[in-house]
């Protein structure tokens, strides 16, 4: 092994080090002597094989990486700040999708921006939902929020142009990554976080974003919780919004409102030109 990539090794076990509590935490979980683990961090010893791969897999990074410049190894394991790369709680599975989310940011600036949400209700599935979704980039990684409002737009307003019936919000955030050529984005519901959502988008085929068109797999509102899954389309708005105005917009809408483009309508699809097109799961009793 060359010297210099030797090193390289120390700065980089810093590193990954100081995404936990302490090096003692590293050495506890790594049932390794914390004092050979000192050594390693001042470039005094190098791990033999056999160490260096059970701190690889620890850490949730390849052996070429480890070796690696130090600012160049940075770049790969850039990951929000505090969360462990790989520890007791973190499946080396997750850690990897992560530091593959990490990776594609230049990739995924492109989509960086507001949108408006369309698909049919999961709850109220004669009404189309129009909510509002922003992804931006958030610590190193490309991260989204979105915002519905269970609003029906064709209830009477008041004279400040303000529907005079109930709205429930939901917030959601979460994590947006590439994978297999498709965008995959999922979420958790923000209040009582007993909701995921999962959608999976083809990426547009031109520089211009000006919809994502996919499938979206959530649950009802309802306390059943049904599994559900809809078609769903993403309309880019800009990278900045009047938010009041624009959260004004979104809601429930019949199918054929004015709120709702007849492109977007199109793509949802209904069965037989009366049915949209939702696909429900629900429990079998158990005899």
């Amino acid at each position: 092994m060359r010297g210099d990539m030797r090193d390289y090794f120390p700065k980089n076990l810093r590193l990954l080090c100081s995404y936990h509590s302490s090096v003692s935490q590293v050495a506890r979980q790594l049932r390794m002597n914390r004092q050979q683990i000192m050594k390693y961090l001042a470039g005094a010893a190098h791990p033999s094989a056999r160490s260096m791969r059970r701190l690889c897999d620890f850490f949730g990074v390849d052996e070429h990486e480890i070796l690696m410049p130090d600012d160049q190894f940075r770049d790969i394991v850039r990951l929000k700040p505090g969360l462990p790369l790989n520890s007791g709680l973190t499946p080396p599975l997750l850690s990897a999708l992560l530091k593959a989310a990490a990776g594609q940011i230049n990739q995924l600036k492109s989509y960086e921006g507001y949108y408006y949400e369309f698909r049919y209700s999961f709850t109220t599935p004669r009404l189309v939902l129009k909510s509002l979704l922003h992804i931006q980039e958030d610590n190193g990684l490309m991260m989204y929020k979105s915002i519905e409002r269970l609003r029906d737009q064709r209830a009477p307003a008041n004279q400040d142009g303000v529907t005079t019936s109930g709205v429930d919000v939901f917030k959601y955030t979460g994590i947006l990554l590439m994978i297999g050529h498709r965008i995959h984005m999922l979420d958790q519901e923000g209040v009582l976080g007993q909701e995921l959502s999962h959608m999976i988008l083809f990426p547009p085929y031109r520089n211009r974003i000006c919809t994502l068109n996919g499938m979206k797999m959530g649950v009802t509102a309802t306390a059943a919780h049904e599994p559900v899954a809809s078609r769903v389309v993403l309309e880019k708005i800009g990278r900045s919004v009047d938010l009041r105005a624009t959260m004004q917009r979104c809601g429930l809408y019949g199918p054929h409102d004015d709120g709702v483009p007849p492109s977007v309508l199109c793509y949802l699809g209904q069965h037989g030109g009366s049915d949209p097109i939702l696909f429900r799961s629900e429990a079998v009793s158990q005899s």
